[in-house]
């Protein structure tokens, strides 16, 4: 028997029961019992309409138990997180044709009603033998539980509801799923690539004040499909293969057709990986039960005495463009025509040289200008052994071109030169484009073999060096230069470290004469350079 819970009452015979806020009574746990199977799926298609059964997971629990009386009778326990899940589940409950009690583990008291405004209490704990005792206000019933029904399994097992009238209407640009069976599979693909490649039809026009006011244009048909193996019937039968194919933006004209023909089944979707027959529904919403379908598998409910269909691992989807198969071009004899050869239009884009400022780049060679060259020869006296040791030098036309093993250190003057490649050159805040590899840049433009091609200025042409005009630094610096003219190379033949041209009026056409080099040893000061114009 049961007893009202009085206003401000904080101590109950029952185990588990504690007052909320509003002084109501409540257990952690919800219990709803019904007589029928049916009246359990009204049960949870009208919760999962207003609640998310996610919401549930994974305190829910669906049970069938016998009474102490013989009857058998289904319970489902919800986890009461809030008091509004439970005005909920019971309200629903009474509309579903059954029974809601609160508690805690086995003790469940009948929940609150308007004959008890704050709730339930047990007169007496009762000492019935079963694993869930129900508490009502006839009187006391102890259950025990024969088996537990996954909610996943219900859904699977449950049959779908025929719709009609405008529910069958699908939305323009909607998805939808076709399965066909693995003859029709070509078939289809090719129908469906077709279709994809047809020009849409024009958009209808509706009148609007007067005039044809234009509507937005319809979106072309997307297709794709998978080769995917049903459940098999048993250890012994494979599962029947079948084709799945995924389908945007469907025309009406293809419903009736799709629809309608035999061996092929359409499916609309209600989730990620879950579909239902199109013009059938589930008897529960399955949108508010997406944690109960995992991702890994794709769930089709069909009408079908077979029910519904898993396939594990979800379909991998091509499209149908790369499905439809490649027909050869009919044989036939080659007619012989005059035939004249046309020179083949060749497609090659100019190098070009570009500015570009980056401060982060290092000069590695220079450019002296022959009126410069003064400089330079001051230059050697105070350039220490390494870089006399490690710069190379060639002497040319258009004046001095010192390169340096890495960074160029100690000579501020000239065209200041960076490596856009091997053995290329370019000036010092500008690049080449286009942006090809190091690797093509000189393979393109010769920059092998020791030669290296060097960029001067923006809007001249290049020119190249080859590898035997090259030499060391500090023996072209001791040394006469003798070079034949090959590619820009000039025919020097002037000592490089006197600056006055020792070759006098009585001298021989084409050679120097040769006078003993003095040394002097004379303090520069801290400033060598200071006042050089």
């Amino acid at each position: 028997m049961l007893q009202r819970v009085a206003l401000g009452q904080v101590r109950f015979n029952l185990p588990g029961l504690a007052v909320d806020g509003r002084g109501v009574v409540a257990g952690r746990q919800i219990a709803v019992r019904f007589g029928a199977i049916d009246r359990l799926v009204s049960f949870f298609r009208l919760l999962s309409a207003e609640q998310s059964l996610d919401d549930l997971q994974p305190g829910l629990r669906i049970l069938q138990a016998r009474a102490s009386a013989g009857t058998r009778e289904a319970i489902v326990v919800l986890p009461a997180g809030s008091s509004h899940l439970g005005e909920t589940a019971a309200r629903v409950g009474r509309m579903a044709g059954g029974q809601t009690f609160t508690g805690n583990g086995k003790h469940f008291v009948q929940y609150r009603d308007a004959r008890a405004p704050l709730g339930y209490d047990a007169a007496a704990i009762s000492q019935e033998p079963g694993d869930v005792i129900f508490y009502g206000l006839e009187h006391t019933v102890s259950y025990t539980v024969e088996s537990e029904l996954p909610l996943q399994k219900l859904l699977l097992r449950l049959s779908l509801q025929r719709q009609h009238g405008r529910s069958r209407e699908i939305d323009p640009g909607a998805v939808l799923y076709l399965t066909a069976r693995r003859g029709l599979g070509p078939m289809l693909a090719e129908y469906f690539y077709r279709a994809q490649a047809a020009p849409a039809p024009p958009a209808p026009s509706t009148p609007s004040t007067g005039a044809a006011a234009s509507a937005s244009p319809p979106q072309a048909l997307r297709a794709s499909a998978a080769l995917c193996d049903g459940s098999p019937e048993s250890a012994f039968h494979a599962g029947t293969a079948f084709w799945l194919f995924r389908l945007e933006s469907v025309p009406p004209r293809m419903m009736g057709l799709l629809s309608g023909t035999p061996g092929l089944e359409l499916y609309t979707p209600v989730g990620a990986n879950v579909a239902v027959a199109y013009g059938y529904r589930h008897p529960i919403h399955l949108d508010a039960c997406k944690a109960t379908f995992p991702g890994d598998r794709f769930f089709l409910f069909s009408p079908r005495e077979e029910g519904a269909m898993v396939l594990s691992p979800v379909p991998s989807f091509a499209a149908v463009e790369d499905l439809v198969r490649i027909r050869p071009p009919a044989q036939r004899e080659p007619e012989g025509r005059s035939a004249r050869v046309m020179p083949r239009p060749d497609f090659a884009v100019p190098l070009r040289l570009e500015p570009f400022p980056d401060y982060q780049r290092h000069a590695v060679a220079t450019l002296v200008p022959w009126k410069q060259s003064d400089w330079l020869r001051r230059l050697c006296y105070t350039m220490p052994a390494t870089a006399l040791r490690g710069y190379r030098l060639a002497v040319l036309d258009r004046g001095i071109l010192v390169i340096s093993g890495g960074v160029l250190d100690g000579i501020p003057f000239g065209t200041l030169l960076d490596l856009a490649a091997p053995d290329l050159l370019v000036p010092l805040g500008a690049r080449l484009r286009p942006a090809v590899s190091p690797q093509i840049l000189a393979e393109r433009t010769g920059a092998s073999g020791g030669a290296i091609v060097v960029f001067p200025q923006l809007g001249e042409p290049p020119f190249r060096v080859p590898a035997d005009a090259i030499e060391p630094f500090e023996r072209r610096t001791l040394a006469d230069a003798d070079l034949s003219s090959d590619g820009g190379i000039a025919a020097v033949r002037k000592r490089f470290v006197d600056p006055v041209d020792t070759g006098g009026a009585d001298a021989p056409s084409g050679t120097a004469q040769l006078e003993p080099v003095e040394i002097e040893n004379d303090y520069l000061g801290p400033m060598p350079l200071w006042g050089l114009s």
